[in-house]
């Protein structure tokens, strides 16, 4: 387990603490490779759980102390798990974190696949921190909507990702897997939409898209993205770019970042 040192500002002496981590899998589900991040007000810290200084695993839970940095008031964690050859997926049913010190607690109510191949199709998970003094924050699907240009070669088959950023925090980066949309993803003047679910970020305020360059004429034409917090909202964000995402056109950048209008 890797542990980051933060800090709340810059005057606050960095410090490490223990933290007892209880994740409670499916009883037939293999244990992978599994990043956690926790996020506060005011920062990220993250923990690779794949060689624990601690580990007590049963058929029902693996419990882990790991070393982490002052973590601050955590609203909410983002798991992840790595896409590696013959995965089949993880079923997560709850995440609990404990501070040794101070013995706080914090829970997280999960019930969910990690897996590209069950429901939901995703190997990135974010979930609220359940506390009685405060109100759990609503996990909103947020509808993605990727506009490609209709010029000649705007299309592509690369991989493409996406980074939300809003008022409260961001997404991570996003591997957009499934669209809505039928036929091939991102192709010459079509519109793809994918879901992509994350504790509410309040207010967007940019993207950061780009793709993995991967194929030939990997480069493709983008005229914007468009956001909604679910199918059913009026309220949508428009990032307009205009412009290529490719090594030899436009910017001659294949990422962008793009703030809302």
């Amino acid at each position: 387990i890797k542990g980051d040192n933060f800090t709340h500002d810059h005057t606050m002496k960095k410090r490490m603490i223990d933290s007892l981590i209880t994740l409670i899998p499916n009883s037939d589900s293999a244990f992978p490779l599994v990043n956690v991040k926790f996020r506060n007000s005011t920062l990220f810290g993250k923990i690779s759980v794949s060689e624990p200084a601690l580990a007590v695993c049963s058929s029902s839970l693996y419990l882990l102390q790991v070393e982490t940095g002052d973590l601050g008031d955590v609203y909410k964690i983002r798991v992840s798990c790595d896409d590696v050859p013959g995965f089949e997926g993880w079923h997560l049913k709850s995440f609990h974190l404990e501070e040794l010190h101070t013995k706080q607690e914090l829970n997280f109510d999960c019930k969910c696949w990690l897996s590209l191949n069950r429901e939901g199709k995703e190997l990135v998970k974010e979930f609220p921190a359940v506390n009685e003094d405060q109100k759990t924050l609503p996990v909103y699907k947020y509808v993605v909507s990727v506009h490609i240009g209709d010029c000649w070669g705007a299309e592509t088959f690369a991989n493409v990702y996406i980074t939300l950023y809003g008022k409260r925090g961001d997404t991570g980066v996003r591997k957009l897997h499934t669209s809505l949309a039928k036929g091939r993803k991102f192709q010459r003047n079509k519109v793809d939409s994918f879901l992509v679910e994350a504790v509410s970020l309040c207010h967007l305020q940019k993207v950061v898209i780009g793709h993995d360059r991967e194929g030939y004429g990997a480069g493709m034409y983008l005229k914007m993205v468009t956001v909604k917090e679910s199918q059913d909202s009026d309220k949508e964000w428009v990032f307009p770019w205009w412009n290529w995402l490719d090594t030899h056109l436009g910017l001659y950048e294949t990422v962008c970042e793009i703030v809302t209008v």
